[in-house]
């Protein structure tokens, strides 16, 4: 099976937020009290045109994007349904070619990721972030959250 990617638009928020998958659910409602149509809707519009809309079988199975926080820095996201990692290889593939077209426009990204979430962290970590930091006490639930950094590659 393959991915496909398209950008999104605002009815796919909706779609996502009715089948996201717990551990996002925990993360965003830890991190602001969001819930998930209301972290899929910030996500959307914060990320100004760098939003895109993971499609498995046609269906939608996640929606992710880079939100510019400073000129050349910006916070990459992601939220799922449970079906999104289904094809390891195919959502690495996906991912990595994505982070590179987020990395022409930005020299560093981040994102804070909550201790509980190992899968994302493991993930992260193998597209070359680095964990920089643990938050002990983090968002709303004032629980660890990690820091996940990556610069751009001059090499």
């Amino acid at each position: 099976m393959k991915y496909l990617v398209r950008k999104t638009v605002k009815h796919d928020c909706l779609v996502l937020s009715k089948i996201m998958r717990e551990v996002d659910k925990q993360e965003i409602w830890s991190a602001g009290r969001f819930k998930p149509i209301e972290a899929l809707l910030d996500g959307y519009n914060l990320s100004e045109g760098h939003c895109y809309t993971l499609l498995l079988n046609m269906d939608i199975c996640g929606i992710f994007g880079v939100s510019r926080i400073q000129e050349n820095t910006g916070v990459v996201w992601l939220m799922g349904s449970d079906t999104m990692t289904k094809y390891k290889k195919g959502f690495y593939k996906v991912s990595k070619e994505y982070l590179e077209l987020f990395l022409k426009e930005f020299k560093t990204l981040f994102n804070y990721v909550d201790e509980r979430n190992k899968t994302t962290g493991e993930w992260l970590k193998r597209l070359g972030f680095s964990l920089v930091t643990r938050e002990p006490e983090f968002g709303e639930d004032k629980i660890p959250f990690n820091l996940f950094l990556k610069e751009r590659s001059y090499v």
